[in-house]
């Protein structure tokens, strides 16, 4: 049912006469060409792994562009265990630039390729992360270590994170082939809740084509959110054309944890019978939240709970130290360098304070634990535009980063904790399930929800279900 051909993107890629090697981008150094010789190999191992294991199953491939924090890729792996999990012969292609994707774990059947790295400076002008050179031959090479893997993974279906062109077009081209190359393979686009204010959403997609992309390209758009919280048909001008693929799927719930609520309890060696987690994703822009619970709890002296800060794998090394040198002096403030069971920890909590990124509200709804969203507000308002939904609903608190003065954040948290017993409302987490569902109907028109056997799904989807 899938053809396959051994992988030879190297030969490709340099004996190719309009490979972006060979337009000009003669300032490369040699650490960029190496790296790139690094990557096509890497792609190539891997390739060759899915391919000769699951040549005959239903294949997915997902790509996030993964510039900065975690968000891309933590939503792409949530959608990939879920998959797994409901069609247990699935293979799996996730293509990222995350530069921490090897701390997570794979569900069986995946694999995932790594993109040279991409971050933004002080400016919001992207700049390679690690490699010499500038970020038009670093995003040259992006562009074709994707186009690569997709011409030869040849998946089912292709769901694109959030970007609907990649950073800076890098997946136009992936896109295109699939559609000119490809025709049975589905392209779908995946969006948060919300992404940014109406008009800075709107410019940026006009200027990017972005528009033309949900018209002509994609055959589905699948919105991560409740359309009564914000409508991203109606906030961002979609087309008739484009509002009639898309799917408000609702939010991404979370599955439990490894580890139960008593077990993370336990392993603290808490001093208190609170447990407040304090939590910034990633990390990267977490520091004046972790400072405003740290400087709040050193000037009250308060020990009525324990405090646990999650750092992140983004956090820098000087911020670790920082955050290190508090626990010596108490007892009962705890700091754990990194976790992927975030929910765990999450459920163990008497209440939570974090920011306000999509995949830790999804988990603090998941769990139904009191939470206060301190959200980020620059450079995008979509974390201050969520917690304000969520608050006004009661779903969660929220504290405004510019109402962090002394003792605010204490204040507040012991507000909550006393709070804590009441419950917090019911609130569908049914985005996985929606996902698989719309997913089968684009591929298998007869599809029918109600009825989700192997006889009425797509060939290759009821092939990797009864597996």
């Amino acid at each position: 049912m899938f053809p396959q051909s051994r992988f030879t993107i190297i030969n490709q890629v340099y004996q190719s006469g309009d490979s972006p090697l060979y337009c000009g981008e003669r300032s490369f150094r040699h650490s960029a060409v190496r790296e790139f010789e690094y990557t096509v190999a890497k792609v190539e191992r891997v390739m060759m792994k899915l391919n000769d294991t699951h040549s005959s199953n239903a294949r997915a491939m997902f790509y996030c562009h993964d510039t900065y924090g975690l968000g891309h890729l933590r939503r792409t792996l949530t959608l990939a265990h879920h998959l797994r999990a409901t069609m247990p012969n699935l293979s799996q292609l996730i293509v990222t630039g995350s530069p921490v994707a090897g701390q997570f774990n794979l569900p069986d059947g995946a694999d995932y390729v790594k993109l040279p790295s991409v971050t933004k400076d002080a400016a919001g002008v992207y700049q390679p992360r690690s490699l010499a050179g500038g970020i038009n031959a670093v995003r040259n090479m992006r562009k074709d270590i994707l186009l690569s893997a997709a011409r030869h993974f040849q998946p089912d279906f292709f769901i694109v994170d959030h970007a609907p062109g990649g950073l800076k077009g890098e997946a136009v081209a992936t896109l295109r082939h699939f559609k000119d190359a490809c025709p049975n393979t589905k392209l779908i686009v995946g969006l948060r809740d919300i992404m940014d204010e109406s008009a800075t959403v709107k410019a940026s997609w006009e200027r990017d084509g972005v528009y033309e992309l949900f018209d002509d390209i994609y055959n589905q758009i699948l919105v991560y959110g409740n359309r009564n919280f914000y409508d991203v048909v109606e906030e961002y001008g979609l087309s008739p054309k484009a509002a009639a693929k898309t799917r408000f799927v609702g939010y991404l719930g979370r599955e439990p944890g490894t580890r139960s609520p008593e077990d993370v309890r336990a392993s603290l060696g808490m001093q208190t019978d609170k447990l407040v987690v304090v939590t910034a994703g990633g990390g990267g822009d977490g520091r004046a939240l972790y400072q405003a619970m740290l400087r709040d709890l050193e000037i009250a002296g308060s020990s009525d709970f324990d405090c646990l800060i999650v750092g992140g794998p983004l956090l820098s090394a000087a911020e670790r130290a920082e955050i290190r040198r508090h626990l010596a002096s108490r007892g009962n403030l705890h700091f754990l360098d990194f976790t992927d069971d975030m929910v765990s920890y999450v459920a163990a909590a008497d209440a939570v304070i974090s920011m306000g990124g999509y995949n830790t509200v999804c988990e603090i709804l998941s769990t139904r634990r009191p939470a206060i969203i301190v959200p980020r507000v620059q450079p995008r308002q979509e974390q201050l535009i969520r917690a304000t939904v969520l608050s006004d609903r009661g779903l969660t608190g929220m504290l405004h980063p510019n109402d962090l003065e002394p003792e605010r954040l204490l204040a507040s948290t012991k507000t909550t904790l006393a709070d804590s017993g009441s419950g917090r409302p019911l609130f569908p987490m049914d985005g996985l399930g929606n996902v698989v569902t719309e997913i089968n109907s684009l591929m298998n028109p007869s599809f029918r929800p109600d009825e989700p056997t192997a006889t009425n799904l797509h060939p290759a989807m009821s092939a990797a279900l009864v597996g």
